[in-house]
């Protein structure tokens, strides 16, 4: 006759012990996996500056904000013949592209002349074009450019025709995020790094759309 072996008291614990590490190995890899795929947003404001605009651009096409889908845009005002300010903030456009890498393909920078009277288009695509070929400079008419300076806060004073004085303008650059938005104001301490950074994150942001 065969004798049944008692079950060990401790087997329905084990049970319960494995069942609960199964669950929470579950519970890891499920947050895990909605972390990873979650949208990332990152910790710069909404700036209540800014607006959509269109202007002419030195490359002979037509830029409006709104088309940009999925760029980020590095926005300043400047004019050609700007004797320290511009030169510094294009030379930085150009060290954020490098520093950039293939994430410079989604970034675009520009620079919004506000002397159209004196910065034809050929002279501002020069411009640009000898600090990075990247760059795009932007114009329009007086009225138009003075819309876009209100929009986004800019000081700007350029002299009637006839009137004694220099051009001059506030020297901000603007990062705009993929949808329009004005997300950071850098003065002319802004380091490279942190416009780098900034950047990077704003595209995290757009990629998790």
């Amino acid at each position: 006759m065969t004798t049944a072996t008692p079950e060990s008291p401790l087997r329905p614990l084990r049970l319960v012990i494995w069942g609960l590490l199964l669950g929470l190995v579950l519970l890891v890899a499920g947050m895990a996996a909605w972390h990873a795929l979650a949208p990332r947003t990152s910790d710069l404001p909404v700036l209540r500056l800014g607006g959509d605009f269109t202007l002419a651009g030195s490359d002979g096409r037509s830029f409006h904000l709104a088309d940009q889908h999925g760029r980020l845009v590095l926005l300043s005002f400047g004019f050609t013949s700007c004797p320290d300010i511009c030169p510094l903030t294009l030379a930085r456009y150009r060290a954020v592209l490098a520093e950039l890498g293939p994430d410079a393909a989604r970034l675009q920078p520009v620079m919004i002349s506000v002397d159209p009277v004196r910065d034809t288009m050929a002279k501002l695509a020069a411009y640009v074009r000898y600090f990075d070929s990247r760059i795009l400079g932007l114009t329009g008419t007086r009225a138009q450019l003075a819309l876009i300076e209100r929009q986004y806060g800019a000081i700007v004073n350029v002299p009637e025709a006839g009137e004694a004085g220099e051009v001059s303008h506030s020297g901000y650059l603007y990062l705009i995020d993929d949808l329009g938005r004005v997300r950071r104001l850098y003065d002319q301490q802004a380091s490279v790094r942190d416009i780098v950074r900034e950047a990077r994150d704003l595209l995290r942001e757009a990629g998790g759309r």
